[in-house]
This record gives structure tokens, C-alpha cells and sequence, in this order.
């Protein structure tokens, strides 16, 4: 066996540019591979530190059967799913939101905070054991009980800087008096990033469900559960989707289309992913794919190459089963150093993903998931290796081996040329389709991305300075009148504040419910007068609330009528700027201004609010991050003054992000109330570059994978291509000998590789077209992308045929003859 690998490293070292080739090929695909393995471990393993953590199970409701995140399970329907699903030991309630903590030496900061029931605790075991203090009791919960709160490590450092005397003492959330009992391991953020925890308590109130379509109510939570030992996700799952079967029978006008769904504690929080998952292990596949033609056609070179070695090694009584099994070993260590590469490499993209998550994730990343090298991944690529090493060295030594002994010893030559020729033709079709469709699939995912992050809103981006404020204290929060006053109050402050500030810097106010280019895309059902409706489907529009002046001050120009001013009083005539998809949708072809519609307030009853009347047409301005349904998005928007919402994004128009802005806008927010904090502090462009960072580090993926491929395509095609003229060295002597010129001898290999392109480009390009047609927005070039990807795949097959016939030309009849 030794003697064997020794022979196998003396054979990879008579040829160290073959061996060095060969491996650096199988290196990119092995290690796009491991590196597509480490992200999907990275996701659905984690680095979770609870005791029995396959047990801890999320559960969401789902409309339509489609996720829907958030606090999305109404807590009426969870007190049944608590009673009627066995399979778990304890399902519990939790909420998460944001406050904000004061009283201290420092200005008021907001935190992510959850409100836990003390039953969840024992389940986190050592990871939540405290290290000041006590954890959350039941007591804390009850009716009546005093205010108190457990806090992170880390936030008690650095915002509470480490007090010793912390314990018992009292700070501000949200406006109240609170005692801090505990201090918690800084590492823990349960469930996902909170660092602050409160005592959970049943929603105030009385309890009614919302329609269907409502999530995210005060009435709503989240959902944790623990399955008994032996249980099995599918089971509660099953449990669960009866008890919302019977739900929707019961309450048709509210849980109609309301489901249950059981994800892993892992899953929790985070988007689908499996899409992610889909197209990394796709692109892996393929570009493996393509890794392993090239490397085939690599040792099928090299295997032609030592016909002569091996017939004589056969001819001194070798089996033959010996000569694969050593061409095999040798393709064995070409690809377990290729994966040790890959490794390498894969582990340095695993260490650059995570630092580009952070830089664009803004804390959203659950604590338990880390970009980085897990044991699994390196399985998965000794796994590719062994894989990788059949596929592509088993077909070469296979023919290497099956040798005419007599007319290899004889002149050198075998009866394989013809086959040879056949087989690198195929692998010619197979790498021109494969690169074709890698190709485009990663060039149009990274020129989406580009445009969508600078394409523009429709709104100045640049020299915006923006952040968003939420007040929590409870005389802002409610629909009763006070609060609706309270609410309106800060606002009229607010903004006074910041218009002498922004003055003072020669600056402009802009407010909205959410700012162009990375705010959240809130929706309304509407019911345009004159219009009839059916089965209550009533159109959906974009609902924001803006300040006066807000167009003016985001440098966009209304198409039509005005924008608020202070005639718009909460007094006067309901009024709304709306944008051209609405004038358009709603009424095609009129003159919008003066036409009026309601927003739905409750659509069994058909009960729709106060009608609004058109003042303004804007053009559109892109809200949210969903690029192509913020395109087609009918928006409208309402002043401030008439409807004053519960949080409000600011920007300042025409300064810089630095030290000298940030403090104008706090000391701004800070003579509106004190006990106030902003959050989110970022630049238009940093926001938006925020708001698409997933998307942007998908997009770098792409682009690399793009860059492996084309690389790819150009070695691979050349390899295989040349040696398919070189197989035809003979029959171009030939031709030669009996008077065909240069040219006619170009024209005929070139014709055949243009006839490879018709039959394998059309054949990729038309499999990427179908597989992108659903994910390529309106106005993205598919049709562009595909003629550049058609014409690059051309220009490389034409060049790869034209440098080695070329070549081949260069040589005398006689030397072609006797080539092999």
C-alpha cells in the first residue's frame, strides 16, 4: 500500500504543472462546496447553549399556510394549544419588543427587551444562571406584583458601567420605576438578541381576535415550547394544526386562514432560509459539476499520456485492477489536498461572511448563529472528496487501463482516438451548458442587487442624516384620546425642535411613519369612492404618515396639486397626497384631485373610517425593501397633524453622519422629552445598505461564484477543446498532405465548435432563463443578460478552438501524422 501511494506522489510529481492545474480546479469546487455546507450548518445547528435544545421548539401562526413571523400567535389561541396538544411538556408565551432605559448617570438608551414567564427559565439551564442576583420569578408575574427586570452582563457594563450596588437599585423602562433583581451571563440573548428581560403578563384588556389578516396586536406572541422526551416535532405540529382546524371553524371571521406551524428553537426569528440553502447547495453541485469535467479531461490527457507505462506494466503481469486502483490513489490525494485547500479557503469566506453579517445585520442576527468551520462541514467535504475522486478519476483509469497492448508497444499509439474524440466532445456540450447557466444565474443575482441598491428611492439619498423614535412610555401609548393627544403634542414639539436645529445648520425636516429606501412597507385595505366590492377583497394601499413639507425637504416634486401645510389641522378636511400608482390603479385615465377614499377599519362589517380627499399626486418613491413590490406599490399619505402615529422616522436634509449632527438631533429630541432616546442613527445610504445587507452579502457570493466560473469555463473549455483537436492531429497530416489549405482546415474546426455552441449554449441559457424568470424584477435585462453570457461563452469556445488549431497548423504533415 505504501509502495503505491509513493508511486502515485513520484507519478503527481513527473508532472508538477498537470498536478498543480488539477488542484487548484478541484480546490474551487471543494471548497465553494464545504463553504456552502459551513453556512447551512451555520444556520440550522448554531451554537445554541440550552441543555437538550432539539426539544425547545418555536411555534408561529401562518396565514395561508405561508409563514408569518413575528409575535404572531394570539394569546386566546394559544391558551387552546396549551390544552389540547400533549405532545408538549410546557408551551409558554413571550413578547419582544424594544424600551428604553433611563434614570441613570446616562441619557436614555433603548434595548431589546423580552417578557418571559418564569416556567421558561429552568429550560436555558447554566446559560441563563445569574451571575448577580435572581432570575424571574413566578410572583413577579402576578397581578399587582412590583415592577422588576434581570439585565445582561454586557448591557449592565456598559450602560450601568458594572456598578457593584446594581442589584437593588432602580432605573426608568419606559417611563417606570423599576428594581433591576438580576444580572445574567453577557454571552445569553434570549430568545434571539434581548439583553434585557421583564416579567411576561397576559395581554390588558379584553381579549378579542383580530380579523385574519392581524399580526403583531398587543393580543399577540410568541411561542415556546418544550416537547416531552420522545416527542416529535411532527406529532405537535399535527396537534397543533387540528386545534387551529377547529379554530377557524369556530371563529371563521377571524381564523379562517390562521395556522400553526412548529419550527426548531434554531429557526426561530429567521427568514426562510431554505431558498438560501436551495441555491448554495445548487450552485455547488454545479460548479462541482463543472470542476469535475475539467479535472476529468485533466487525467484523461494525462491517462492517453502513459498508455505506453501502463501497457508495459500490463504486459509484466500487472492486473488490471491494480493499474485503476493506482490511478485511482492518485486522483484520491490530488482531491484530499484539494479539500484541504478548500478548507482553508472556505473557513477565511465563512470568517468574512460573518464580519459582512455584522456590518449590515444592525444586532438582528440571532446569538446562536456564527458564520464559521463546524465539524459537520469538514464531513461533508472528506465525504465530496472521496465522491469527487470516483467521479472523475474512475472513468479516465478505467479507459487508461484497457490497452492494445500490441499496438500501444508497437508504435505508441492505441485504438482510442476515435472514442477519446467522442467523449471530449460530449464534455465540451456538457461544460458550455453548465457555464452558461452559472453564469447567468450568478451575473443577473449580482447586477439585482446593484440596482437595487442604487437605482434610488425616488428621494434624495445623499447628505441625509435619519433615525427613528419610539415613544414607550405608557401617556404616549393607546388609541384613547389622551394618549392620541399626548402623541400629537410630541410631534408638534418634535418638529419644531428639529426645524430651529436643522435652521441652525442650513438643513431640512423630513418626517415619516417610514423614510424612503430600507423603512417597513405598511399596508391598508381601502375602498375608493364609487367602487363596489366583493367576497370583501378590497385593494390594499401603502399607508404613511409625513410631516408638512416632507416632499419639499426629500427633494421630491409633486405631479399635481400640493402637499400639507398648517390648514391641515385635525379639525379640518381629511387630505392625502397619493402617489401615480394609485391615480392610476384606482382612477385610470381622471384627474385624481378631489376624489376621495376610505380606509377599511373592519372588513366583515364593511365598516370603513372618515373619507379622504386627494390634495397632491407625487411620482413614486420607493418605501421598504421589496424592491419590485415597492415598485408596483399604490401608496398614499397622511398628515401628521390629523392622524399622529405611535413612532416616527426623522431625517435631517443636508448634513453630513458625524459627531456634530447626531448630537443636534438628540439635544433636539431631548428638549421634546427627556425621556426619550433615538435608535437607529444611521445615513440614508448606510440604512439602506443595512436594510439590503443580506440581499448584498448574497450578492458578493454570486459575484465569486461568477469569477470561479468563468475561470472555469476558460481553462475547462480550452482543456477540452484543445484536446479535441489534438486527437484530430492525424486526420488534419491528412488533409494536409493532399492539398487542403490553413484556412479550410480553421473553417472545419471551427465549425465544429460552433456547432457544439448551437446544440449545449441554447440548452443552459434557456435552463437559467426559466430557473431566474421568477426571481429577475421588471426592467432587470434577462433578455441582455443572456445575450452577454451567450456571447462570452461564444468568444471562449471560438478563442479555446482557435489558439491550439492554430497550433496544430503550425506543424509539418509528417509531425501530425506520427502524433498520438
Amino acid at each position: 500500500m505504501w509502495d503505491d501511494l509513493r508511486h502515485s506522489v513520484q507519478a503527481l510529481l513527473r508532472r508538477p504543472g498537470h498536478a498543480l492545474l488539477s488542484l487548484l480546479t478541484l480546490s474551487c469546487g471543494l471548497g465553494f462546496a464545504v463553504y456552502a455546507a459551513g453556512v447551512y450548518f451555520s444556520f440550522s445547528a448554531g451554537d445554541i447553549p440550552f441543555p437538550e435544545p432539539e426539544r425547545l421548539v418555536a411555534v408561529e401562526a401562518s396565514r395561508d399556510g405561508e409563514r408569518t413571523q413575528a409575535n404572531s400567535v394570539h394569546y386566546l389561541d394559544l391558551l387552546e394549544y396549551q390544552g389540547h396538544a400533549p405532545s408538549f411538556e410546557s408551551l409558554q408565551p413571550i413578547q419582544v419588543a424594544s424600551v428604553t432605559l433611563g434614570g441613570h448617570q446616562q441619557a436614555p438608551a433603548n434595548f431589546r427587551a423580552a417578557f418571559v414567564p418564569a416556567e421558561v427559565w429552568p429550560w436555558l439551564g447554566r446559560a441563563a444562571k445569574p451571575e448577580l442576583g435572581r432570575a424571574l420569578q413566578a410572583s413577579d408575574s402576578q397581578p399587582g406584583a412590583a415592577p422588576v427586570a434581570v439585565i445582561g452582563a454586557q448591557l449592565w457594563r456598559r450602560f450601568l458601567a458594572a456598578d457593584p450596588a446594581i442589584i437593588g437599585s432602580r432605573v426608568k423602562i419606559n417611563g417606570v420605576d423599576t428594581e433591576i433583581v438580576g444580572v445574567l451571563p453577557g454571552e445569553l440573548r434570549f430568545p434571539m438578541t434581548q439583553e434585557l428581560w421583564l416579567p411576561f403578563k397576559p395581554p390588558a384588556g379584553p381579549l378579542t381576535r383580530g380579523h385574519g389578516h392581524s399580526m403583531g396586536t398587543a393580543q399577540h406572541v410568541l411561542a415556546l415550547g418544550k416537547l416531552k422526551p420522545g416527542a416529535s416535532r411532527a406529532q405537535a405540529a399535527d396537534e397543533l394544526r387540528l386545534v387551529a382546524q377547529q379554530l377557524a371553524q369556530a371563529f371563521p371571521a377571524n381564523n379562517a386562514h390562521v395556522g400553526a406551524l412548529v419550527l426548531p428553537y434554531a429557526a426561530w426569528g429567521m427568514p426562510d432560509v431554505e431558498m438560501i440553502y436551495l441555491g448554495l447547495a445548487g450552485a455547488a453541485a454545479l460548479l462541482l459539476a463543472l470542476v469535475c469535467i475539467n479535472t476529468s479531461n485533466l487525467l484523461l490527457v494525462r491517462a492517453n499520456e502513459r498508455r505506453q507505462e501502463l501497457a508495459v506494466r500490463a504486459a509484466l503481469g500487472a492486473p488490471r485492477g491494480h493499474l485503476i486502483l493506482q490511478m485511482l490513489s492518485e486522483t484520491l490525494l490530488l482531491c484530499l489536498a484539494a479539500a484541504a485547500l478548500g478548507v482553508f479557503f472556505s473557513a477565511w469566506a465563512l470568517d468574512a461572511t460573518q464580519l459582512a453579517v455584522q456590518a449590515t445585520a444592525d444586532g438582528r442576527l440571532p446569538f446562536w448563529i456564527h458564520f464559521a468551520m463546524r465539524p459537520q462541514a469538514l464531513l461533508v467535504g472528506l465525504g465530496l472528496s472521496l465522491l469527487t475522486a470516483l467521479a472523475t478519476g474512475l472513468l479516465p483509469a478505467w479507459r487508461a487501463s484497457a490497452v492494445d497492448l500490441n499496438a500501444v508497444l508497437r508504435d505508441g499509439r492505441g485504438s482510442q482516438g476515435r472514442a477519446s474524440g467522442r467523449f471530449a466532445r460530449a464534455l465540451v456540450w456538457v461544460q458550455i451548458a453548465l457555464s452558461s447557466l452559472l453564469l447567468l444565474a450568478s451575473s443577473l443575482q449580482t447586477y439585482t442587487v446593484h440596482q437595487r441598491l442604487t437605482a434610488g428611492t425616488g428621494a434624495r439619498m445623499e447628505g441625509v442624516l435619519t433615525a427613528r423614535l419610539t415613544p414607550r412610555q405608557a401617556e404616549y401609548r393607546g388609541d384613547s384620546e389622551a394618549a392620541r393627544s399626548a402623541r400629537d403634542a410630541l410631534w408638534t414639539r418634535l418638529e419644531a425642535r428639529l426645524s430651529a436645529a436643522a435652521d441652525s445648520a442650513g438643513a431640512r425636516v423630513a418626517m415619516s411613519t417610514s423614510l424612503p429606501g430600507g423603512g417597513m412597507i405598511d399596508s391598508d385595505l381601502i375602498l375608493p369612492e364609487g367602487m363596489t366590492v366583493q367576497d370583501e377583497r378590497y385593494p390594499v394601499g401603502g399607508n404613511y404618515r409625513v410631516n408638512a413639507g416632507f416632499f419639499q425637504a426629500m427633494e421630491v416634486k409633486l405631479l399635481a396639486g400640493r402637499e400639507f401645510g398648517p390648514q391641515d389641522r385635525g379639525d379640518s378636511l381629511k387630505v392625502a397626497v397619493i402617489n401615480q400608482n394609485f391615480a392610476q390603479e384606482h382612477w385610470p385615465g381622471q384627474d385624481p384631485l378631489g376624489k376621495r377614499f376610505a380606509i377599511v377599519e373592519d372588513s366583515a362589517k364593511k365598516s370603513v373610517g372618515t373619507w379622504i380627499t386627494v390634495v397632491g399626486v407625487t411620482p413614486h418613491v420607493l418605501q421598504g425593501i421589496g424592491r419590485e413590490r415597492g415598485l408596483r406599490a399604490a401608496n398614499f399619505y397622511l398628515p401628521i397633524s390629523q392622524t399622529a402615529p405611535a413612532d416616527m422616522g426623522i431625517a435631517l436634509v443636508g448634513v453630513p453622519d458625524n459627531t456634530a449632527s447626531r448630537e443636534l438631533l438628540s439635544r433636539a429630541v431631548a428638549q421634546a422629552d427627556p425621556g426619550l432616546a433615538l435608535e437607529q442613527v444611521f445615513s440614508a445610504e448606510e440604512r439602506q445598505r443595512i436594510a439590503h445587507g443580506g440581499e448584498e452579502v448574497m450578492a458578493a457570493m454570486s459575484l465569486v461564484l461568477g469569477l470561479l466560473t468563468l475561470g472555469l469555463a476558460a481553462s475547462g473549455i480550452y482543456g477540452v477543446t484543445s484536446r479535441a483537436v489534438q486527437l484530430r492531429s492525424q486526420e488534419i497530416g491528412v488533409r494536409r498532405a493532399v492539398g487542403a489549405s490553413d484556412a479550410q482546415l480553421m473553417r472545419l474546426l471551427l465549425a465544429q465548435a460552433l456547432r457544439l455552441l448551437a446544440l449545449a449554449l441554447p440548452l443552459g441559457l434557456i435552463a437559467g432563463a426559466l430557473v431566474l424568470s421568477d426571481d429577475v424584477g421588471p426592467g432587470l435585462p434577462l433578455g441582455l443578460g443572456v445575450t452577454l453570457v451567450a456571447a462570452l461563452i461564444s468568444a471562449l469556445v471560438l478563442l479555446s478552438t482557435w489558439l491550439p488549431a492554430r497550433r496544430a497548423l503550425r506543424q509539418s504533415p509528417t509531425a501530425a501524422l506520427n502524433s498520438p
